[in-house]
């Protein structure tokens, strides 16, 4: 059994309360969760209102789908409008 684990930090940009920041956090966190059988939430830096960092979790055999499952995570991040991926770090236990 192998524990793909992957750290995320997202620059939120036009975001200047924790509401708003709070919104985009809850658009991600869903369309990764419908598109993807993973774990997600958000582990850092939660009083930031202009930054993200969310910790996924994914447990397979296979750490090539692990990488895989991570890529798709990482571009669909990527592709949300109004905010930047600042960097992702993807370890496998």
């Amino acid at each position: 059994m192998l524990i793909g684990v992957c750290r995320v930090i997202i620059s939120i940009p036009e975001s200047f309360s924790l509401k708003e920041k709070r919104k985009v956090k809850r658009s991600i966190v869903d369309k990764v969760r419908s598109k993807f059988n993973v774990s997600i939430a958000e582990v850092d830096s939660q009083e930031i209102w202009n930054e993200l960092v969310l910790g996924i979790s994914i447990v397979s055999t296979e750490s090539k789908y692990i990488y895989e499952v991570m890529s798709e995570i990482i571009k669909l991040i990527e592709e949300q409008k109004d905010t930047e991926l600042i960097d992702y770090e993807i370890d496998i236990l």
